[in-house]
């Protein structure tokens, strides 16, 4: 089969399982939410922004986009992915990338999501696809793999162990290549009060519960947190209205509030999430860090939080020196988006 057919098989078979009578895609949904594992509504948002991409032509775009021909490919290539789970259908680019490469796919599914990617697999593998896609939530599957390539998403400090594994599992060699990923949240620079704006912003900021590389954990603004919280706190609760959350804060949210409210530093309790005035790395999940600055405060930011730092999201406005996106697709990112800034393919 040559690459070009290739791609053609996958995208008619990406787009074919996306359609709203695939009783199979139901089918994960529905066990996915019975298990509690993301709630419907984070579920839908996932599969309808996918589905956008896919049909809008995507996947043969990000194939001539990645230059991917006779001459340029991955085939016979053995790649191991290690999905993450914190969102639904997390693993879906690397796997869909991987696969549109040419390279045998080998998916480490999280036990956090263990329904949705493989019921896209199984529809790849039930295509026809020429290549290999093999998958499974134990690790210890991928025995004796030898991959050439590993894509990982995880934090620094679960770098090291995860190679010592895979090496005793014989599953990695001394030449395979390491695609790591260990991004942790993203920045937006806002200069409006504008509906619009703000109700982007709360959609980037609340989406999967702050979840993912691409939530957004910092905001730099010109405008102050005070004159901006009331009016901020009826978009949020409008969201959660739509969206309920599930997840509960920890005890170390509970801790930072108080700390907070000893040095007299401004936020907001918003019963589920912590917004706080505060320039300090956002270690803890369910917080958001507001900054009062300007351009040169965002690049700031970026300079001292380095690699942890995905994507710096404005609504339309630009930052010498840096390269931004639009806030307003901060959860819908087009097929070819860059994990750690660097392409799948």
């Amino acid at each position: 089969m040559t690459i070009k057919s290739h791609i053609q098989q996958i995208d008619k078979a990406t787009r074919a399982w996306f359609r709203a009578d695939n009783i199979l895609l139901k089918e994960a949904i529905e066990q996915t939410v019975a298990e509690g594992l993301f709630t419907f509504e984070d579920i839908k948002f996932a599969i309808r922004a996918l589905k956008e991409k896919v049909y809008a032509g995507q996947v043969a775009e990000w194939a001539e986009r990645a230059g991917l021909s006779e001459e340029h490919h991955q085939k016979g290539k053995k790649v191991l992915c290690l999905h993450a789970g914190n969102l639904p259908m997390v693993g879906f680019q690397d796997a869909l990338g991987t696969i549109l490469s040419g390279a045998n796919y080998y998916g480490k599914l999280s036990s956090k999501d263990p329904y949705l990617l493989a019921a896209f697999l199984d529809a790849l593998k039930n295509a026809g696809v020429s290549t290999n896609i093999d998958y499974s939530t134990d690790l210890n599957s991928f025995k004796d793999l030898k991959a050439d390539k590993v894509l990982f998403a995880g934090s620094e400090q679960s770098v090291e162990p995860v190679k010592l594994k895979l090496s005793e599992l014989n599953a990695i060699t001394d030449e395979t290549a390491f695609d790591i990923r260990t991004a942790k949240f993203s920045i937006a620079y806002i200069t409006s009060e504008d509906s619009d704006v703000v109700t982007d912003l709360v959609e980037a900021i609340f989406r999967y519960g702050g979840q993912g590389c691409r939530s957004v954990a910092v905001v730099v603004s010109p405008i102050k947190f005070s004159n901006l919280k009331c009016h901020f706190q009826d978009y949020i609760e409008a969201f959660w209205l739509k969206n309920p959350p599930t997840k509960k804060y920890t005890s170390a949210i509970e801790y930072q509030f108080a700390y907070n409210k000893a040095i007299e530093r401004d936020q907001a309790w918003l019963d589920h999430f912590l917004i706080q005035d505060s320039e300090d790395f956002p270690e803890l999940d369910s917080t958001l860090h507001w900054v009062q600055g300007d351009e040169n405060k965002v690049k700031e930011l970026v300079q001292k939080f380095g690699a942890a730092v995905q994507t710096v999201y404005t609504a339309g406005e630009k930052i010498a020196g840096l390269k931004t996106d639009f806030l307003s697709q901060a959860q819908t990112p087009n097929l070819w988006w860059e994990p750690d800034r660097k392409p799948v393919i």
